[in-house]
């Protein structure tokens, strides 16, 4: 299956006036003299190439030979670009740095992200569970690492969340989901049962990937588990 390139779509508002720009990651050749001479659309890039239309931002993946996935947007708001201007609250703190590192995981820029989902499980804010199962699915790895070791370090229930997470329609969140699992199952007291048996269902799991992890996880589990219980 060709890979898809996500556009990212961002309206910057500023008073009545609002700007539409779209980025698309892209990789960066470079001459003898290490200066970028082009950027190149691609699923894996780290940098990011600025579009004023979609149509060009579409073109210029089609041209670098991918598929693009359209948009959903991201509008970002005068009060998201505001800085600090006071000595806030410890709760005021909080709360402007949970908004700033959220609004931070969906930027185009993959190190961004998965920075932004490490910074998020510093501050331990059960709000930000559900954006780590959401980007469990992601296609790039260096996101889904973050948002699985995100989800594993929380310190608040994740396990129905990532259970739920099984049935996923998207392969490679169920597989994330799996390995989370395992991961918790490790230092976490859990019954067995809980967790074993919807990761059993997932051993028939149309996905060979996902069967594979399935296979493994419950082996694991079952080890992990039944140990601790013998302690």
């Amino acid at each position: 299956m060709q890979q898809k390139i996500g556009i990212k779509k961002k309206i910057i508002q500023t008073g009545n006036e609002e700007k539409t720009f779209f980025y698309v990651p892209a990789i960066s050749l470079k001459n003898s003299d290490n200066q970028v001479k082009l950027l190149v659309p691609h699923p894996n890039g780290t940098d990011a190439m600025e579009f004023e239309t979609l149509e060009e931002a579409a073109a210029s993946i089609r041209k670098a030979g991918f598929e693009y996935k359209l948009p959903d947007g991201e509008v970002i708001e005068n009060s998201q670009l505001e800085q600090l201007t006071s000595t806030p609250r410890r709760d005021d703190l909080e709360i402007a740095l949970f908004k700033k590192f959220r609004s931070k995981t969906n930027d185009i820029n993959p190190s961004i992200v998965a920075a932004s989902l490490k910074a998020l499980s510093y501050i331990n804010d059960k709000d930000a569970i559900d954006i780590y199962i959401e980007k469990l699915g992601e296609d790039n790895e260096k996101i889904r690492t973050a948002a699985m070791d995100a989800i594993v370090n929380a310190q608040t229930p994740v396990i129905d969340k990532l259970i739920d997470t099984l049935t996923n329609s998207n392969w490679v969140s169920r597989n994330s989901a799996i390995s989370c699992l395992t991961k918790i199952s490790e230092y976490t007291d859990i019954e067995p049962e809980r967790i074993l048996v919807p990761i059993i269902n997932r051993i028939d799991d149309e996905n060979t990937i996902v069967q594979a992890n399935a296979i493994l996880a419950a082996g694991k589990i079952y080890r992990n588990c039944i140990k601790r219980q013998e302690k």
